[in-house]
This record gives C-alpha cells, sequence and structure tokens, in this order.
C-alpha cells in the first residue's frame, strides 16, 4: 500500500525542474585599490556616529554600499569591506549607537527604524549626499545588520537604492519568544556582546577608576540602586514582555512592509534561525511592497547553511561543492545591477533558489513555498518501527490511527531538560547532528524505509492532539531524516507554550487532562529523505538551552511559577488523528 501511494505522487505532481547547477557567474575582478579613513556621521540628535570609510582611489563619485554593526567596525578590518571598494564601491562601514567607538546609548534596533530617532536614515542620508557619493546607496549585512535593514526601510531614505539582507528575523517578538517560551539565543546574544548588564561607562570596559566614579555618580542623580542601576535596560525589557505587545511591535518590520520602496535580497539557511523570516518577508513584500519595483524586485536564496554561513561543510555533513556560494560575488552582482546599471542578468532569473539537502542541487522557482507542492499527511501511530530507542518508538503512516489507538504518556521535569542537539543552536553542536541522544528521551515516530525518494521542500506542520496533568507546558516538535545506519539528521524543531495555543498577546491556562489540539509550525526546510531513508517526527516538552524550560504552571512570567513536574500525554487515534503534515515535491532526477 506505502508503494503504490509513492507512484502514485510522483505521477500526479507536475516535474519541478532543477537548476542545472548553480550557473555561477564568472566573479568580477578587483579594479581597484582604497584608502580607508574613520569619519563621523551626524544624527538628528546631534550626536555624531563613527564609521570607516573604505575609498577608491580614482576618478569618482562611487556608489556606496553600507553595513551599520554592534561588532566594531574594526579600525579598516572589516570583514568583506575591502572586497567591494576594490571594485569601485564607496564602503561604510558604520558602530551603531553606544557601540565601541559610536557615542551615545546601546539599545537593540530602538534608533534603526521609525522612532524618535532614526540613525539609518541619518546614515544613508549623509552618505548619499557627499562628494565621493552618486547618491545611489545600497545596504548590506548578516544578523543584526540584516535587521536593522529591515527597520530602516519604511523610513524611505530618498538615497536608499537596493538592500541584501542575510539572515535575521521579521518580528524580534518571534525571535525571542517563538511559540511563546524564551528564545537563550538572545541571552546568549546579551551575554557574549556584554549587554547582559549596563556597561559601566560609554567605552564599555570599567578597568578605570573613573569609570566606576561614573556610575556611582550616575546612579545617585538618578537614585537607583544597586541592581538598578546595573542591569541592561534591554535586557529587562526582553524579559518584562512576555507576549506580543507594543512594545514589540516597535520591532516588527514585517508590519511595515507596505513601506518597503527598493529592491531586496533576502539570503537565508536552512540551519540558520531565520528561513520562515526570510520567507516572510520575500511574500509580504511582493504582496504589499510600496511600489511595482520592490514588489516586482524582491528575491530569495535559501541555501544548506548555517547563521551567516554559505559553504558546504554543515556540522556533521558535506553537502557537496553545489552548497557553496560566492556570497560577497553575489552582493556585488546584485549592486551592480541596481547601484552602477549594469545589465548582468540578474533580474531575468527566477525570484526564488533553494537547495535540496539529500539530492545536492539546486532548484529555481518564483514563489515560495512551492506553487506544486502537495500538503501530505503521516500520522502518529503506536505501532512500533523498530529503528528508535525512545520512550515509545511510534510509526509515522500514511493510513489514519485506528480508534483504539494506544497513547503515549511521558512526564517532564523542567529541572532535567532535554539537551538540545544540532540545527539552529546557537552554540556547539550546531547544523547536521545525530539527534539520538535526544530522541531516546523523547516520543519517536517514525516511517518504514520509505521505498522512494521523497522530496519535502517548504514549512510543514504538526497538529498534535495533547494533554496535561498541569495547567501549562510546552510541547517541542523535531524534523529529522533517519539515514540506513541509523544516523538521525536534525531538520527543524519548534515549541509551542500550552498556554499560547490559541494567541501570542493573550495566553491563557489550559485545563489539566483535558485534550487540546496544537498546531505547531516547523519552519522551512528543503531535503529529499533518501530511498530506504526514514522519516521521523520527535516530540519532547523541553530543548535546552535553545529554550528556557517551562516550569509548568501558568504565569505569565513563567520564571514566578513553581516549578512543577507534568504528565503529558499525546494521543493518536480516530478522534483525535495527530499528524504532519509536509509539503512533498518531485525529487527532480
Amino acid at each position: 500500500m506505502l508503494h503504490r501511494w509513492w507512484i502514485l505522487v510522483l505521477i500526479l505532481i507536475p516535474v519541478l525542474q532543477p537548476a542545472s547547477g548553480w550557473g555561477w557567474p564568472e566573479e568580477r575582478p578587483a579594479q581597484f585599490e582604497y584608502t580607508c579613513t574613520e569619519v563621523q556621521v551626524p544624527m538628528r540628535d546631534g550626536l555624531e556616529l563613527a564609521a570607516d570609510l573604505y575609498l577608491p582611489m580614482g576618478a569618482g563619485p562611487f556608489p556606496v554600499v553600507i553595513e551599520r554593526t554592534p561588532y566594531d567596525k574594526n579600525e579598516c578590518n572589516w570583514r568583506r569591506a575591502p572586497y567591494f571598494a576594490e571594485r569601485g564601491y564607496a564602503v561604510l562601514i558604520q558602530d551603531v549607537r553606544g557601540r565601541f567607538a559610536s557615542p551615545g546609548t546601546f539599545y537593540q534596533y530602538r534608533d534603526e527604524g521609525w522612532g524618535r530617532l532614526q540613525d539609518g536614515y541619518d546614515t544613508i542620508e549623509w552618505a548619499g549626499t557627499q562628494p565621493w557619493s552618486t547618491g545611489k546607496v545600497g545596504t548590506f549585512g548578516t544578523s543584526y545588520s540584516c535587521f536593522n535593514q529591515n527597520m530602516t526601510a519604511p523610513t524611505q531614505p530618498p538615497h536608499l537604492t537596493a538592500m541584501f539582507c542575510n539572515d535575521s528575523s521579521h518580528s524580534w517578538f518571534v525571535h525571542r519568544y517563538g511559540g511563546g517560551a524564551l528564545g537563550m539565543t538572545g541571552m546568549n546574544w546579551f551575554l557574549g556582546n556584554n549587554e547582559a548588564a549596563r556597561p559601566v561607562s560609554t567605552n564599555m570596559r570599567g578597568d578605570e577608576p573613573q569609570d566606576w566614579l561614573n556610575w556611582h555618580v550616575r546612579r545617585i542623580e538618578r537614585n537607583q540602586g544597586f541592581w538598578e542601576s546595573w542591569q541592561s535596560q534591554n535586557l529587562a525589557d526582553t524579559l518584562a514582555n512576555p507576549v506580543y505587545n507594543d512594545f514589540w511591535r516597535q520591532y516588527a518590520p514585517i508590519e511595515h512592509v507596505d513601506q518597503f520602496q527598493v529592491p531586496v535580497y533576502y539570503k537565508s539557511g536552512w540551519y540558520d534561525r531565520y528561513p520562515h523570516s526570510a520567507t516572510a518577508m520575500f511574500n509580504a513584500i511582493r504582496q504589499e511592497g510600496a511600489n511595482d519595483l520592490a514588489r516586482d524586485s524582491v528575491k530569495l536564496i535559501l541555501g544548506a547553511w548555517l547563521h551567516g554561513g554559505s559553504n558546504r561543510q554543515i556540522g556533521d555533513l558535506d553537502f557537496g561543492p553545489e552548497a557553496a556560494i560566492n556570497h560577497p560575488a553575489l552582493m556585488v552582482r546584485w549592486f551592480d545591477y541596481h547601484l552602477r546599471g549594469v545589465d548582468n542578468g540578474i533580474m531575468d532569473e527566477p525570484r526564488v533558489r533553494i537547495f535540496l539537502m539529500g539530492s545536492n542541487r539546486w532548484l529555481t522557482a518564483d514563489e515560495f513555498p512551492l506553487e506544486n507542492a502537495v500538503e501530505t499527511k503521516f500520522y502518529l501511530s503506536s505501532a512500533p518501527s523498530g529503528s528508535a530507542d525512545s520512550l515509545n518508538d511510534g510509526s509515522l503512516l500514511r493510513q489514519e490511527p485506528p480508534a483504539n489507538d494506544e497513547r503515549d504518556t511521558y512526564t517532564f521535569d523542567p529541572r532535567n531538560p532535554v539537551l538540545s542537539i544540532g540545527g539552529d543552536l546557537f552554540t556547539e553542536p550546531m547544523g547536521a547532528r545525530d539527534h539520538r541522544p535526544a530522541d531516546n528521551q523523547s516520543l519517536t515516530f517514525t516511517t518504514p524505509p520509505l521505498p522512494e525518494d521523497l522530496a519535502v521542500a517548504g514549512p510543514s506542520t504538526v497538529e498534535l492532539y495533547a494533554s496535561s496533568s498541569t495547567d501549562d507546558t510546552d510541547f517541542v516538535v523535531t524534523l529529522i531524516d533517519v539515514h540506513t545506519d541509523g544516523y538521525a539528521q536534525i531538520l527543524r524543531q519548534n515549541i509551542l507554550r500550552a498556554s499560547r495555543r490559541e494567541s501570542l498577546e493573550n495566553p491563557t491556562a489550559i485545563v489539566p487532562d483535558r485534550v487540546y489540539q496544537y498546531t505547531i509550525p516547523i519552519y522551512p526546510v528543503g531535503n529529499v529523505f533518501q530511498k530506504g531513508h526514514r522519516l521521523r517526527l520527535t516530540v519532547s516538552s523541553s530543548s535546552f538551552p535553545r529554550w528556557l524550560p517551562n516550569h509548568n504552571r501558568f504565569m505569565v512570567d513563567n520564571e514566578q511559577a513553581p516549578w512543577t513536574t507534568a504528565i503529558n500525554t499525546i494521543y493518536h487515534d480516530e478522534q483525535r488523528p495527530s499528524a504532519l503534515i509536509v509539503p512533498v515535491i518531485p525529487a527532480g532526477r
């Protein structure tokens, strides 16, 4: 029965043609030497932010590209700045307000967007009106430097001409509290960037007596106690707002895409934290952008990459030479067209490129998710798969479960969470990793060995019927490709807090032991489950340190709740058919 179903799918779905290789254009060679000097860029409140200006030596003026960073512009030694300058771009790398060489108070993104201060707008307009500038300005950057582009675009700087945005969020709340649970990625960022506590002084060192005196004087002036004067306000505000509200709407560029006026190229990866965000921004601009230029020019590329990466080796696995791209060359090609007017064919190419892991090839399309993907259900079942040393070793089957299929129950003690392994984790082990150590502590549901290749591209969904002995808990789902030798390659993982099942704005407790249907999104992935491999769904209630464990008691501020052990039950019978839904496409052989 299973084998005949696969044959039917392959007959009915129109074939999506694979890209015949990446078709990478020849890299434009370096043509210029350059100079680099620090400049001061005035903001509307009178503050001047420090930036390094890489200026080609030769007859100008030049188009300008800008990256604004919290990570130290590094005294004329910034990553890809020389690459652009050697190809005829004036490059401005700026320390954002309150970081490194720039004065002021740092607060993530507050002064980047449409608020009282608009540092991104002011920087672009300054650069667009300098004598060495053609007046055409592009912005680029990864992660923080991508999100501040998304924040700046709605302010519509007249000289902003194009953007290249790599790996960042469409809404900061979703990054901080995806599914309602506190994501520890942000907490790790605050810690690693010396922002978990308020800097003692604006130079962020605290190794001089005068620094400590400045802090002491400041807290007396503000009538602050020790901790109140010490904590980072940014971190405190993050922890004080665990639901979606007006505080987070300040950092939701997805709600302002109708103000985007310029072409944007979005890049992300299957093992990055933001493929769903890049996809969301791409689709929203296509539908709601401010003008035809923005709507018709937006592009998207999704590869087999970690955060900020573009290489072929991701965690344990090598995805082959096709997986690696020349990211700087792609950006130059994008800006050559939009800032220099070079008709290099980039706008004649398909809007979307996605990489299929497993078959290790690129596909091109004009939309994502793909138009011809078939939403395909796999039902959770108590039938043993014989493939996992887990709490239950259940199966994933195409046929609906019987009326009397037995439920699966497990204990979740938040003081002893399941440890995160691989995926978009912010520490090692990241990327493609063997998830079996976590599977052993979880419920698993696994298909029989696949009789044919199964190609999946796009977001998946888990429809989970579950109950808990407590009035709140979490459910974590993980999508896995089980290789023929048993290696369990993690693909994507996501979480949903039970109290957020209906709303991230207005959480409500669940009734203990009542069965609810939970809809849990699994962010996009492109993967071919090869013949003989298995598709697995893992269910647990924690993945730490990816997310802070739920105390299993309903309080909006969960950290105030007592530690409670939950008994959680997953149902998969005729009346409560829990299922994994994946977007199936042909493998493109």
